[in-house]
């Protein structure tokens, strides 16, 4: 700004250059009056002195010398004027008396006396003499008279002309410095009072203008600039509130598509990346920070899609891609659009992983359940036909199908009830609040053995009672026992034990641990992890399977309302110990 309005400085400068141009126009005017008006004095004397040489020259014919003296002493005006009338060879004849006597020594001086030296017959002078300080007309004419030669010589000083010049002069060298110093006073003021102001307010500006919205805005105490800098200091809050604004929108938007399980990308025509959500930067460039995707080139796995939304204005596709040992299902939306006469392509990527697995789910949970239900039906159904058929006019037929239809009754009833338990305890997690009391384990695990002492004996199995922490804590006795009875049925069902060891141990000040071991076949270590899911069984290696597949998953859940874990640890071949661990105060809303 400092270089930018030097310009400001030309004006005062241009108004002081006009002030003097005019008053050195006016003194160039005054040079050319006083030239024209001591042109027309000497004109005038001229004349005048014509008529006065004509009526010398006859009275010097006639010889009237006195009245020559009256004239020449007689009022010639206002200023001083000597005349003198010098006659060839004899000198001065007569001269005007009563003159000041700076005249007369002023016409005696050599310098004076060598203006009438020439030999022209008329010679008129205006000369500024210094020694006298005025204006002087200087005029000698020879004439002849009476066979004498005589010359007249006058000098007149030109008071009123003197006075006028010089206090014109006077009041042109007063405008000079009036112009001066209003040129200075000019300069001053702009520099002052606009040119200071309007650099301090630029500054100001500038810095608003890079971005720092917060720098204040600088305002004069007066003048036409402080009301220029509150026009800009309203235009920069309104700014600020704009770009606020503008920002929270900015802001808004990008967690709209931060908080989206879709990714998405804005594309170039150039087949860069321009804009991008979390889930993108994610899926297509999980080694790239943030920063560092900007303008990167448009993942391979989307090229094609991108050529065909430019061909056509839009494309809809599956795809699947592979990240490190997991596969995506993907599907791609690609939509072209022009924005400030570029080409651009917004892609929307859909992962529907989620959405397979669920199908697959949902799949193998109709495939599991309908396997299940398929047995018992089947002996049900077949009972009803034999039935038909006369099996009750036998009475062997008639028992056999009585047995067939209660146990496999008996077995469907079980799968239900099964099934309607975990589904009432996955709805019972989503609940808001639990209806636990406070238990003791011992009391629990008696009221699950004695449930359960009849299969075991049954098949010959040994229940028995481990150590058992005394310490109250809270939960649902019903399905804490319900637990219990699933972990120890499983064992008499599937580890060939001959002895089953329930307790419950404190694992420290916060948590207790019911453990149910036996001493059977084990459980493999692939299988571990996956016995918890629901209608997942071990393979029988071609012995006959039983039970659902639902019990230790009902197990889990249970362990899970109580805020609870449920594991196991097994070796093939040693038996193994589940383990259920469960804070002894839980919090009172369910998770």
């Amino acid at each position: 700004m400092a270089r930018k309005d030097t310009v400001l400085l030309f004006i005062p400068a241009i108004i002081g250059g006009i002030i003097l141009l005019s008053i050195f126009l006016l003194d160039i005017q005054l040079a050319n009056f006083q030239e024209a008006y001591f042109q027309e004095v000497g004109e005038e004397t001229k004349r005048n002195n014509f008529y006065l040489v004509r009526v010398f020259r006859d009275l010097l014919e006639s010889n009237q010398l006195d009245k020559m003296h009256r004239m020449l002493n007689s009022n010639h005006g206002p200023n001083p004027m000597i005349v003198k009338i010098i006659a060839r060879g004899k000198g001065v004849i007569m001269e005007t008396e009563g003159v000041p006597a700076y005249l007369v020594a002023h016409i005696r001086e050599p310098e004076i006396k060598d203006i009438f030296k020439t030999n022209r017959d008329e010679d008129v002078l205006v000369k500024f003499d210094k020694t006298l300080n005025s204006f002087m007309v200087y005029h000698s004419v020879r004439f002849r008279a009476g066979g004498q030669d005589y010359v007249l010589v006058m000098a007149s000083k030109c008071n009123s002309m003197t006075l006028l010049m010089r206090q014109t002069r006077q009041g042109i060298l007063i405008l000079t410095v009036l112009g001066i110093l209003s040129t200075l006073t000019l300069i001053t003021y702009f520099c002052y009072w606009i040119r200071s102001p309007l650099n301090r307010l630029f500054a100001s500006m500038s810095k608003i203008a890079a971005g720092e919205l917060e720098y204040p805005v600088y305002i004069p105490k007066s003048g036409l600039i402080r009301e220029i800098a509150l026009c800009l200091q309203s235009l920069t809050e309104q700014l600020k509130k704009q770009i606020l604004s503008l920002r929270d929108d900015a802001n808004e938007r990008e967690a709209i598509l931060n908080a989206l399980t879709e990714a998405v990308l804005l594309i170039d025509a150039d087949g860069r990346v321009r804009q991008w959500n979390k889930t993108a930067g994610n899926l297509f460039y999980p080694e790239k920070k943030d920063g560092e995707i900007d303008g990167q080139e448009c993942p391979e796995e989307l090229r094609e899609y991108i050529r065909q939304a430019a061909q056509n204005g839009s494309c809809s596709a599956e795809l699947a891609i592979r990240r490190e040992e997991q596969v995506f299902q993907l599907l791609v939306n690609a939509v072209s659009f022009t924005r400030a006469g570029r080409c651009f392509f917004l892609v929307s990527v859909t992962d529907l992983s989620d959405i397979r697995k669920l199908e697959a789910c949902r799949s193998e949970f109709i495939a599991a359940i309908s396997h299940e239900m398929k047995t018992p039906l089947t002996g049900i159904v077949g009972a009803v036909d034999a039935i038909n058929n006369g099996a009750l006019d036998n009475e062997d037929y008639k028992a056999r199908c009585i047995e067939t239809l209660t146990l496999q009754s008996e077995r469907l009833h079980v799968l239900l009830l099964n099934f309607i338990t975990l589904t009432s305890l996955e709805n019972m997690r989503k609940g808001s609040e639990n209806s636990f009391l406070p238990l003791q384990a011992t009391a629990v695990i008696r009221s699950s053995l004695e449930v359960c002492r009849p299969a075991a004996e049954a098949a010959g199995i040994i229940l028995e009672t481990g150590e058992c922490d005394p310490a109250e804590f809270q939960g649902d006795s019903l399905l804490l026992q319900q637990a219990l009875n699933n972990l120890i049925t499983n064992a008499i069902l599937h580890s060939g034990t001959k002895r089953i060891q329930v307790s419950a141990v404190r694992t420290d000040e916060t948590h207790i641990d019911f453990r149910v071991r036996d001493c059977g076949c084990g459980i493999a270590p692939e299988h571990q992890d996956r016995i918890f899911k629901r209608f997942y069984r071990i393979p029988a290696g071609g012995r006959k399977q039983s039970g659902s597949g639902i019990g230790l998953a009902i197990v889990k859940h249970i362990a899970l309302y109580h805020h609870g874990t449920v594991s196991v640890r097994s070796i093939p071949g040693k038996g193994a110990e589940f383990h259920m661990i469960l804070p002894l105060d839980p919090p009172r809303l369910s998770s």
